[in-house]
């Protein structure tokens, strides 16, 4: 058909409430295990615990407080790793607004207290969301489970 009303294709398909549950569950609990979370890629032999639980009392409105506390806990070798990481694209993504990719580094997850940790977000590889709103997405990029979760 030359010019259809309707797209034809299905960009995404439903899945049960249920089996989203028992997925994300599944992401979440493989972030305790050490050799998947090795597995992905992740530098994480200095780290005390998976997956790792801060409680942060300050504000972190700078970048540079944020890495001075990752320091301290021993966690800046996997972040030096996803900034190495950064190269060019093959392909036609490359003039497409996808010119770079970039490794995934870890997954900073907060209970709501956003403005304490605005400083994460501008750090290179480092997602940040709320523990509310958990994706299999942003917790299994590439379908690959166990990422680095703080």
């Amino acid at each position: 058909m030359y010019a259809p009303k309707r797209v034809w294709r299905r960009w995404t398909r439903k899945t049960n409430l249920n089996k989203r549950r028992y997925a994300i569950a599944s992401t979440v609990a493989a972030t305790a295990i050490t050799a998947l979370v090795q597995g992905r890629g992740h530098r994480v032999t200095k780290v005390p615990e998976l997956p790792m639980v801060v409680k942060v009392d300050a504000t972190l409105e700078k970048t540079k407080k944020a890495n001075e506390l990752l320091k301290a806990l021993g966690i800046t070798e996997d972040i030096e790793a996803s900034k190495k990481s950064k190269n060019i694209r093959a392909g036609k993504g490359k003039y497409r607004n996808r010119r770079f990719k970039i490794k995934r580094g870890p997954l900073v997850i907060h209970n709501g207290e956003e403005e304490k940790l605005k400083a994460f977000r501008n750090m290179s590889g480092v997602d940040f969301c709320n523990v509310n709103s958990l994706s299999i997405l942003k917790l299994a990029p590439g379908g690959h489970l166990g990422r680095f979760c703080i």
